[in-house]
């Protein structure tokens, strides 16, 4: 008995970290590859956050050389971290959608606005590449809806420059 019990305690705890650990390490690869959606014009996500890194950065700079008296809570890089903590949290949602996506019956615990993230027809074997792209799709609602931001140095439009080319 007690060799039963042992067999299906590790059978769970390695379903367990296999539930965990594949798509944490599935979204962390695609985080590396070039974005879906046109709007991202083939940045990776890290790329993508970088270039907003910077871009904030640059703003909080010129609205601190602008008004040198003005309270700037949280120092250059606050709109930054502030937007990325906002866009990380879409994440477990982007899953979530993706879940009812898969099992139409969670669709009602899915708020009326977030019911167009919901991907169609997922399979086990679409369920991580529908979940990155429905991340994709919350990121980008995210980052354009910054310019509406109430914080002046903030706003900062979610479409990034056109990649430079090489030229040979």
């Amino acid at each position: 008995m007690k060799t039963i019990l042992k067999i299906i305690s590790t059978g769970i705890l390695v379903l367990m970290l296999v539930m965990i650990v594949v798509p944490v390490g599935y979204l962390a690869w695609r985080a590396d590859q070039p974005m879906d959606l046109p709007q991202f014009k083939g940045y990776t996500y890290y790329e993508y956050l970088a270039w907003r890194k910077d871009a904030l950065h640059q703003k909080a700079v010129e609205y601190r050389t602008a008004y040198p008296h003005a309270k700037m809570g949280g120092g250059f890089d606050i709109c930054y971290y502030n937007d990325t903590f906002f866009t990380l949290l879409g994440l477990p949602m982007a899953g979530f959608y993706t879940l009812a996506g898969a099992f139409p019956n969670l669709e009602k615990y899915v708020s009326p606005n977030g019911k167009q993230y919901v991907p169609k027809d997922v399979k086990l074997l679409s369920f991580l590449p529908d979940w990155w792209r429905t991340y994709e799709k919350i990121a980008w609602y995210m980052a354009s809806t910054a310019p509406d931001t109430s914080v002046s140095y903030c706003r900062l439009a979610g479409t990034p420059p056109a990649r430079a080319t090489l030229d040979h």
